[in-house]
């Protein structure tokens, strides 16, 4: 295990975990739950595979119930991209605060590395809730996911990383399937357990010194990848997205050869 403690110049504040209310009650009759939170996601296209040379985000309104599969937002982004090209991904899992629709500054550094990122909404299912009782309802959404984006041509399979932050990042400690090609988890202390990635997948854990909704580092990676590592943000609080360490920690660890 690789233990690093980094002095933060920006330090985060400390959020509540208040859940954001569900999006759609009810869904159109012919859309499941699992299959709605991958239509109302947030997708990028990084510009490095566009025939444009130019970034492209999709997503839809939530009222737009009529639009949404028709035609389905992957069938417009392959419009826009390069024959042949690929390009690496990541699988991206938001806390309890929802899904963030703005510039983002974890989407649009890993946007700028070349990654096209994949953010399901997991709150497009009615009546969701968020605590710690409905990860599993996430777990379905992960692998939900991976099946959409394994089938897409212009993604390269090698290289899919999986990254979630909060409750998000619950789901990434438990997700114990192969197909990723790393781990990160932000802002979560894996449920007081190791990291359930397999054994030689690397796993990224970065939280806050003073995160009082991890209630403690006690993740365990040390039966994982000798480029596993567990990094604390002194003085750090739940959000270290904002800590732009982060932001270095995670582009070293993607690159590492």
């Amino acid at each position: 295990m690789i233990r690093i403690v980094v002095r933060a110049a920006v330090f985060s504040t400390i959020l509540s975990a208040t859940p954001v209310g569900a999006h759609h009650t009810p869904l159109p009759a012919d859309m499941g739950e699992i299959q709605a939170t991958w239509l109302w996601g947030l997708y990028t296209v990084p510009a490095s595979i566009t025939v444009d040379n130019s970034p492209y985000w999709y997503s839809y309104l939530h009222t737009e119930v009529d639009r949404i599969n028709n035609p389905a937002w992957t069938e417009v982004a392959g419009k826009h991209i390069r024959p042949g090209a690929k390009a690496p991904a990541v699988l991206l899992l938001h806390g309890c605060a929802g899904l963030a629709r703005g510039p983002d500054a974890l989407r649009v550094f890993l946007m700028r590395q070349g990654y096209a990122i994949f953010e399901p909404d997991s709150f497009a299912r009615p009546g969701r809730s968020c605590n710690r009782t409905t990860l599993f309802k996430r777990t379905e959404e992960l692998a939900y996911a991976l099946e959409m984006i394994r089938q897409l041509s212009w993604v390269d399979r090698e290289r899919i990383a999986l990254i979630g932050v909060s409750q998000g990042g619950a789901a990434v400690a438990q997700w114990g399937e192969p197909g990723f090609s790393a781990h990160i988890i932000l802002a979560d202390n894996c449920g007081g357990e190791k990291p359930a990635a397999p054994g030689d997948t690397p796993v990224l854990v970065i939280v806050g010194e003073k995160d009082v909704l991890s209630r403690g580092v006690n993740c365990d990676i040390r039966s994982h990848s000798g480029r596993s590592s567990l990094v604390i943000i002194p003085e750090a609080g739940h959000e270290v997205t904002d800590v732009p360490e982060t932001l270095t920690f995670i582009s070293e660890f993607l690159n590492q050869p």
